[in-house]
């Protein structure tokens, strides 16, 4: 069996300690609520099987381990981080999980690369990500190194300045005409940070020339510019230099391998009771199969979103008091689905 790794992505949707303040209208977590949320996502994580997790909205490292401490093996070769996230924080962090014998070296990106912060209007420059990014060199273990030839993995995750409005003080929120400059602002926001993201992407290829994953919440549909300028995927010939630097959507990716698996029901939020895909993997083109650098390929890719219904049913009882209101699940259960592809190093088998 050839040798592979698992990588999954998933937003946690606010995990924070109990009595914690996070976003403004976020009532901080009840013990119990917190007790549910931390079970849930720790099932979550023995259910993705993965060997690295890249997770968004973790506003405290200790609540992470408290996830993990839950799972079947209760931590056990379990590693994680999640930079600026101590028990002070109050901001949305990135963090990673893995496995032993993994052993990353982790970088988190605050700002945005020197001539890449861009004027908004009514406000001063956007120069930072609205949530610091985070970077991750992993270097392969023997089996994999041999099978693939490349000595260390890069890891990219992120989560790009969302949808919601950005209003300035004075703006009526009633004010159809204020929305849509919020929106605006909003949308540059979040195209300055694909860009930067893009930057970081062909600056890391050409220094390292090491295989790149690049996921996370990405607040934008696959095709959206946003996520084009990450990926710049275009499908050019293998004799662009460009391609060099591209990135492949996996599920684009294992299409091509699996052509009649269909993504009708790869949707990984919910929005406005509408499924949409805005949580992506993409990889380079060493998993691209029959490409002339590929070391592997994609072989499946999973989204696990079956929890995005049952959160809309509002309040869940506790098993051992069936007449007590439980927990609501719309803030126990991530707005957002789990996504985990996995990688084959070695050629695809023939279909």
């Amino acid at each position: 069996m050839s040798p592979a790794i698992r990588i999954a992505t998933l937003n946690c949707l606010n995990l924070a300690l109990p009595a914690r303040r996070t976003y403004e209208g976020w009532a901080p977590y009840s013990a119990d609520e917190y007790l549910a949320k931390t079970q849930w996502l720790a099932q979550m994580l023995d259910r993705l099987a993965a060997d690295v997790v890249l997770v968004q909205e973790v506003f405290h490292e200790k609540a992470l381990g408290d996830v993990v401490r839950q799972t079947v093996s209760q931590g056990r070769g379990w590693s994680f981080a999640v930079p600026q996230a101590d028990e002070n924080n109050a901001l949305p962090r990135l963090g990673l999980l893995w496995r032993t014998p993994w052993q990353p070296q982790i970088e988190s990106i605050v700002d945005l690369p020197p001539g890449a912060a861009v004027p908004l209007p009514d406000r001063a420059e956007h120069a930072r990500f609205s949530r610091p990014l985070l970077l991750a060199r992993l270097a392969l273990p023997p089996a994999l190194a041999t099978a693939s030839g490349a000595g260390a993995l890069t890891l990219i995750n992120l989560h790009l300045k969302s949808r919601r409005p950005e209003y300035v003080d004075g703006e009526s929120r009633d004010d159809p005409r204020a929305e849509a400059r919020a929106q605006l602002r909003s949308l540059i926001m979040r195209g300055a940070e694909a860009a930067a993201v893009r930057r970081l992407v062909v600056e890391q290829t050409l220094r390292n020339r090491t295989p790149m994953i690049v996921a996370g919440d990405f607040n934008d549909e696959p095709n959206a510019v946003t996520t084009q300028i990450v990926a710049d995927t275009s499908w050019k010939r293998e004799d662009r230099s460009q391609r060099d630097c591209m990135l492949f959507n996996a599920l684009d990716v294992e299409q091509r391998l699996v052509p009649a698996r269909g993504r009708d029901t790869a949707f990984t939020i919910l929005h406005a009771g509408e499924p949409e895909r805005i949580d992506h993997v993409l990889v380079s083109e060493e998993f691209v199969p029959h490409s002339r650098h590929a070391i592997g390929y994609v072989e499946r890719v999973e989204v696990l979103n079956d929890h995005l219904v049952e959160r809309r049913r509002g309040r869940a009882p506790f098993a051992a008091a069936a007449d007590q209101d439980g927990p609501d699940l719309g803030r126990i259960l991530p707005d957002h689905a789990a996504v985990c592809v996995s990688i084959v190093f070695g050629v695809p088998p023939p279909r």
